[in-house]
């Protein structure tokens, strides 16, 4: 019976060796790659698992060695120092935590390397409309992802509600101007430009925060009388149209998020201050006693603003 397994085992090796196979003496086979055989000890990786931990086993548990080029060594004789089998699990599960660490990391970088593929983003900020206003935005990242460039450029349509608020807020129509009725009818145009630092690396959602400065032109009309120097009303008020330019300096901060290489959001807030300049009719020129008259308001915070835009990336 040994001789007819002796010959079952050579054939086999005989048949389709690619590999070490090792037959231990209680009749269980293993594809190994075999490294050093000892007098006393028999090294090997497992031949599937090749990048795990090198296995030490006694001669004295082996029966047989059929190497991939179809020789084989028998093992009969019995070491006096017998060891088991020595298996570092610790080192194991490290190595297999490792290499899942290595695979997340690398699908994270190709996911981003294909949303980032494009460099260039076209949107359209949604809230503008509710401002009476219709407005765009030109995105350009680069320095790998670290900056972008933000301009964007807004028309107006209607009535810019929000302004109105703004300016009531913030002091314009009170009674340093001797005015009233203070009112913007549109916003003709506005434009800046934004460089923005990207915080979150290598991330499809990114933070970013940076110094923002644009301009504005604003169209409306108010209403100026006549006073005297302790301020009181004296005549029948004046109706005036101007047109006043809007000096703007922010900190924006916001959310880029890269949806798709080709489909990206953008959430933008922005703080700081702003200075007006009348174009004409300056309310400090057309009204008669002009001296409690001041053409700034709230330092350094007076000016707020939102956006929420999505747009194409190409």
């Amino acid at each position: 019976m040994k001789f007819i397994s002796l010959f079952l085992l050579i054939f086999t090796a005989f048949t389709g060796y690619s590999q070490d196979q090792l037959f231990k003496k209680d009749n269980t086979k293993i594809d190994v790659k075999v490294l050093e055989i000892s007098p006393n000890e028999i090294k090997y990786k497992l031949f599937t698992y090749q990048d795990g931990p090198t296995i030490i086993i006694s001669k004295s548990d082996v029966a047989l060695i059929i190497y991939q080029n179809g020789t084989h060594e028998a093992f009969s004789t019995p070491t006096p120092q017998a060891q088991q089998p020595v298996i570092i699990y610790r080192e194991n599960i490290t190595l297999r935590r490792e290499a899942q660490y290595r695979n997340m990391d690398s699908i994270r970088t190709v996911r981003y390397n294909e949303l980032t593929s494009t460099k260039n983003l076209v949107s359209f900020n949604m809230l503008e409309p509710l401002n009476g206003s219709i407005g765009i935005s030109y995105l350009r990242e680069f320095a790998h992802g670290l900056f972008h460039v933000y301009v964007p450029v807004s028309v107006g349509v209607a009535n810019p509600y929000f302004n109105q608020v703004g300016s009531n807020i913030f002091g314009i129509n009170n009674g340093n101007y001797y005015v009233s009725n203070f009112t913007f009818k549109r916003k003709t145009i506005e434009s800046g430009i934004g460089l923005h630092v990207q915080t979150s690396g290598k991330r499809a959602v990114t933070y970013f925060v940076g110094p923002y400065a644009g301009i504005a032109q604003f169209t409306g009309s108010y209403d100026a009388g006549y006073n005297n120097y302790n301020g009181n009303y004296q005549g029948p008020a004046v109706p005036y149209n101007f047109i006043m330019n809007r000096y703007t300096i922010m900190i924006d901060n916001g959310l880029l998020i890269r949806v798709h290489k080709n489909l990206n959001l953008l959430f933008l807030a922005g703080i700081g201050y702003h200075s007006d300049t009348y174009i004409t009719n300056d309310p400090k020129t057309t009204n008669n006693y002009g001296h409690n008259y001041s053409n700034t308001s709230v330092f350094p915070i007076n000016s707020f603003k939102l956006g929420m835009s999505i747009g194409y990336r190409f």
